[in-house]
């Protein structure tokens, strides 16, 4: 007899569960052994909870056992798993340029890495384009890169850590390979966003579940605390992700999804959790719900329960899970990557209210698939996009508007690669009815 079970990673892994006969060996490294010895329980706890284990009574006899269990035995140690689905090339996630150097640097959370790109790099057909660098490996720390920015000045690149990374990294422009950063911060758990002040020498970084912005030094490092932290209800915050940091308005400008998962907000500018602490406070439950999808501005001093000066929320925006945003201070205008029509909608910096986008980017001709990133280049007058649901990253100018065909396209895979679109599986289901593995991400 056998069975399988499926492990959910950055992809889905099969392995084979082998029950024997009475009077067979367990194969050696069985993690889901009969009755082990009292020396080995606390060693095995873990990983018999893990695998679903603890349902048997450890201490009873076989025969009390589900049937074809007494014993029943999972193979173990590095066992090769029966097939694999995963997505073999980078999936592009956040995305920035510096135009003075000619370079893109793009997050990629399934392979763990930074890649960086030339500018002017496009697939004449459906080639892909290799890199110039790639920061991977186990040394850099990275596990699912959210963020992406950089210090043009300092020549450094930043990355956030989403899901279980809790940690912003800073690597040089030229590394490259399994390398380790050169400062790493801890920062809240569900960290999403990030964005750089250069006039205020300050970083910022929004925090999903705890609904709030935190504010750095810029070169904080280790377990250093925020200057600041924006938090509670007044400040409408829902879900946070994609935000800029803007020292020349001395505004914070923040990417709603809408999300209040139910745990009450403490307000006022508290500590931020830190690596490895799950909860601040002792904070109580209340009913969760989904307010509209919203972008919300603040004063860049502002910390504590804070309402935003400006809220762009309502029907007429289109908003659909906004993720990344980035402003053209030059035209006074927002991009937002707006993933859940795969669409980029422009509004003005100081729009406020129920008010529909000045300019749409979307459409077949765009190319435009699950976009997570938005970039400007505004020496060049150019806008990219990063799409997390193809292979690709599009390069538009600052004006385009409607279903427009991309001035260039960066391919990292070969055209029509299928994307598996894995971003944080926690779950497992399989339906017996259809033959379907069900992944919620």
């Amino acid at each position: 007899m056998k069975r399988r079970f499926v492990i959910a990673t950055a992809g889905l892994l099969l392995f084979s569960l082998t029950g024997t006969t009475p009077g067979d060996t367990p194969p050696e490294g069985a993690i889901c052994p009969t009755p082990a010895p009292a020396s080995f329980e606390a060693r095995l706890l873990a990983l018999e909870r893990e695998n679903g284990c603890l349902d048997l009574d450890q201490g009873a006899e076989p025969a009390t056992w589900p049937p074809g269990w007494d014993n029943a035995t999972i193979a173990g140690g590095d066992v090769p798993p029966a097939r694999v689905v995963a997505d073999p090339y980078p999936t592009l996630h956040s995305v920035v340029i510096d135009a003075d150097r000619n370079k893109v640097f793009m997050s990629d959370p399934n392979r763990h890495a930074l890649w960086s790109y030339e500018r002017l790099a496009a697939s004449k057909g459906g080639e892909a384009i290799e890199p110039l660098t790639g920061i991977r490996g186990p040394s850099t720390g990275m596990m699912f890169v959210a963020a992406v920015t950089i210090d043009r000045e300092r020549q450094e690149i930043y990355s956030v850590d989403n899901d279980i990374g809790d940690r912003m990294m800073v690597f040089p422009y030229d590394a490259n390979g399994n390398v380790k950063p050169k400062r790493v911060l801890d920062v809240p758990h569900q960290a999403w966003g990030l964005s750089i002040s250069p006039e205020r020498d300050e970083v910022a970084v929004s925090v999903e579940g705890p609904r709030q912005i935190v504010i750095y030094r810029r070169d904080a490092q280790g377990h250093d605390q925020p200057l600041r932290t924006i938090r509670g209800v007044k400040t409408g915050l829902g879900d946070p992700h994609g935000l800029f940091f803007d020292g020349q308005n001395n505004e914070i400008i923040v990417a709603n999804h809408g999300n209040q998962n139910g745990r009450q907000v403490a307000p006022g500018d508290a500590p931020a959790r830190q690596r490895g602490a799950r909860v601040a406070e002792n904070l109580p439950i209340v009913g969760g719900r989904f307010d509209e999808p919203s972008l919300t501005v603040y004063p860049a001093e502002a910390k504590g329960d804070v309402p935003p000066i400006r809220k762009i929320q309502g029907q007429k925006t289109g908003l659909n899970w906004p993720m990344a945003i980035d402003v053209d201070r030059t035209r006074n205008e927002i991009a937002v990557a707006n993933n859940g029509d795969s669409s980029i909608r422009i509004f003005r910096r100081t729009d406020r209210g129920d008010v529909a986008p000045i300019r749409i980017i979307k459409g077949p001709l765009t190319g435009i698939v699950g976009p997570m990133g938005v970039a400007y280049d505004l020496k060049n007058d150019e806008l990219w996009v990063a799409n997390y649901g193809d292979h690709t990253a599009l390069v538009f100018s600052n004006t385009a508007s409607g279903n427009v065909a991309p001035k260039r396209i960066l391919r990292n895979a070969p055209a029509g690669s299928p994307t598996a679109g894995f971003g944080n599986p926690g779950a497992i289901a399989y339906d017996s009815k259809r033959d379907e593995i069900l992944v919620p991400n």
